[in-house]
Order: structure tokens, then C-alpha cells, then sequence
């Protein structure tokens, strides 16, 4: 009997979200405004970009990348767990265009979610 509450428990561990890069929340994006706020402003509140790039021109592109998944939990099952394999998937981006000084000019958002494998759990909300 130890044992299965052994598997369980483990089980139960393994079906955890896994996540990787900066998630930008809409609600962080007002705190720089277009025009006044600077590089600087945006890398101290956000840390460390995903991608950064200077253009020809002197400008200078500063990308955020999240991507988080979380397994089906049939897919723990034994035997016909990778029947069910797969799971949801959670991804944004964050793009801040500065000028030439280091100032603000323009900041996009964008999401996309997705599912893979089959399952018979409904989704529940994401943390």
C-alpha cells in the first residue's frame, strides 16, 4: 500500500507546470510610458531581455520570450499514459522599440496558447 501512495505522490510532482523566460503581465506594460520612459527603465523593472538587437540606424529592438506547459495528467498513467501524452501550452512576447536615445517608441504584446495530445481531464485555469 505504501507504495501506491509512493506512486501517487510522485505522479502528483511530475504533473507540474514547467516554464521558461520573463512573463510581462499586460499590467507591467503601463508602467512605461511612450516617449519618457528609457531602456534602462524597461531592463531594471523587467531584468534581463530574452533577445536584444541594435538596428542601423542606432535603435534598438528588446524582445521577452515566455513558454510555459503543463502534461496532461493521464499522461502518468501507466501503460496508457503515452496514449494521452501531450499537454497545454502558453507562450507571450514582448517587443519594446527605443530610439536612438535609449527612449521608448513603441512596446507590442502578444499571446498564444495551444494543446497537443488528447485528454479526457478538463482544462483547468493556468497560475
Amino acid at each position: 500500500m505504501k507504495r501506491v501512495h509512493a506512486l501517487i505522490a510522485t505522479c502528483v510532482m511530475l504533473v507540474a507546470c514547467v516554464s521558461t523566460g520573463v512573463d510581462v503581465k499586460p499590467e507591467n506594460l503601463s508602467n512605461f510610458m511612450l516617449g519618457f520612459s528609457t531602456l534602462d527603465d524597461v531592463t531594471t523593472q523587467l531584468g534581463a531581455p530574452t533577445t536584444q538587437a541594435t538596428l542601423r540606424d542606432g535603435s534598438t529592438i528588446v524582445i521577452y520570450s515566455f513558454a510555459t506547459s503543463r502534461p496532461h495528467p493521464e499522461s502518468f498513467i501507466p501503460f496508457v499514459g503515452p496514449l494521452f501524452s501531450g499537454g497545454e501550452i502558453r507562450s507571450s512576447m514582448v517587443l519594446f522599440e527605443f530610439d536612438q536615445n535609449g527612449v521608448l517608441r513603441s512596446q507590442r504584446r502578444t499571446t498564444s496558447s495551444g494543446v497537443s495530445g488528447w485528454s479526457v481531464v478538463p482544462s483547468g485555469p493556468w497560475p
